[in-house]
């Protein structure tokens, strides 16, 4: 399997949307500020599927790229990224097909929205997840990105009485470029 990370056009960004990229909740985590994912206290909840299906950009410019995951030219997965009023690259989505997660197509995806950040002189790159993703609290950990805030009314408007909470996530840049896969930022 040969991973292709290929940036495209905005409008080929619903090329992906036949993918899976829904997880399973089975527990909500209780976000805390300088502890591991790992360490978060969490609540079971019954099992139930959850699945963010991203809204395609209209128009793509020079503030905002769209990357494309490719194996033998089959899409499989995507990071949406724009420059951010506060000098951050904002990812507006990042999503892996369920099949291939764990194969490092997320951390390829990553890479190029740090490679595409850095190339724009922005200090770093922040995004917002929930409290129900836990793999993907735990990708971002990995990666280098620290918990920066946590907002526990941003879904309430969706759902008065539900447990998710929005968690900001940071990587702040130090010094140059990664110059491999295996240096990080």
């Amino acid at each position: 399997m040969t991973i292709l990370i290929k940036r495209a056009d905005a409008a080929l960004a619903n090329t992906v949307e036949d993918r899976d990229f829904s997880f399973v909740v089975e527990a909500f985590h209780e976000p805390t500020f300088g502890q591991p994912v790992a360490q978060w206290p969490s609540t079971v909840v019954p099992a139930y599927r959850k699945d963010y299906r991203a809204t395609n950009p209209e128009s793509e410019n020079e503030s905002e790229a769209l990357f494309l995951a490719l194996d033998d030219q089959v899409p499989i997965g995507r990071a949406m990224i724009s420059r951010n009023w506060n000098n951050y690259g904002l990812i507006d989505d990042i999503a892996v097909d369920a099949a291939y997660r764990g194969a490092g197509v997320g951390r390829l995806l990553m890479d190029a929205c740090v490679k595409w950040s850095r190339t724009e002189g922005l200090t770093g790159i922040t995004l917002e997840t929930q409290n129900n993703n836990i793999a993907a609290c735990r990708f971002y950990e990995r990666y280098g990105f620290e918990l920066g805030g946590i907002d526990r009314l941003l879904y309430r408007g969706l759902d008065p009485r539900g447990q998710e909470i929005a968690l900001f996530w940071y990587l702040r840049f130090q010094g140059r470029m990664p110059d491999t896969a295996d240096e990080r930022p």
